[in-house]
């Protein structure tokens, strides 16, 4: 069984954004402490009917309010949660997850990968992932709680989590995402 997943999206629901001017108030891979919860907008309306689900993966990972209190995310290393108020059927109060917990947790060598780069200062990029795998030794060198939730820092496209906070957001039977493994993940399926 894979010790970590990706979060995706599972209902049918708008896809939202920042206003113009808050677009950069709460980056993934940065704190920001803004002093009133940001707001997020709907960018596009779904064809079909839709109720606002308890978590929102884009445009970063996101938990409502009311709800996060019972999942007890709140002291896990290297993260932040930004309040964020959705503007869609009336008003939401979200926490929206932000992450400066880097590491290298993609296998470089044995993951199948159709573009990697890296510059001069050391820099990667990795995309167009065929077959994900993990760096089981990097990862066990490193205790749990310091590897909860994580990025790779070649590969911003998702975040890490670990599976036991994967079992516990599933537990609380909350709507809105689904976990998928990320040993063997895929770009292109």
């Amino acid at each position: 069984m894979s010790e970590y997943f990706f979060a995706r999206e599972c209902v049918n629901s708008p896809i939202y954004c920042f206003p113009d001017e808050y677009i950069d108030s709460v980056p993934l891979t940065s704190f920001t402490y803004p002093k009133a919860p940001v707001p997020l907008i709907v960018e596009f309306l779904p064809q079909d009917d839709y109720d606002i689900p308890d978590i929102l993966e884009m445009p970063n990972f996101s938990i409502k309010k009311n709800e996060f209190s019972k999942l007890n995310l709140n002291n896990i290393f290297g993260i932040n949660w930004v309040d964020i108020k959705l503007h869609d059927k009336g008003e939401h109060d979200f926490l929206m997850l932000q992450v400066v917990n880097e590491i290298k947790l993609i296998d470089r060598s044995e993951s199948k990968i159709k573009r990697y780069r890296k510059d001069s200062s050391g820099d990667e990029m990795i995309s167009g992932i065929l077959n994900l795998i993990l760096d089981e030794k990097l990862i066990q060198t490193i205790p749990v709680d310091r590897r909860q939730i994580v990025i790779d820092p070649g590969w911003l496209k998702c975040v890490f989590f670990h599976k036991s906070l994967v079992e516990r957001i599933k537990n609380s039977k909350l709507v809105g995402v689904e976990f998928i493994p990320a040993d063997g993940y895929s770009d292109f399926r």
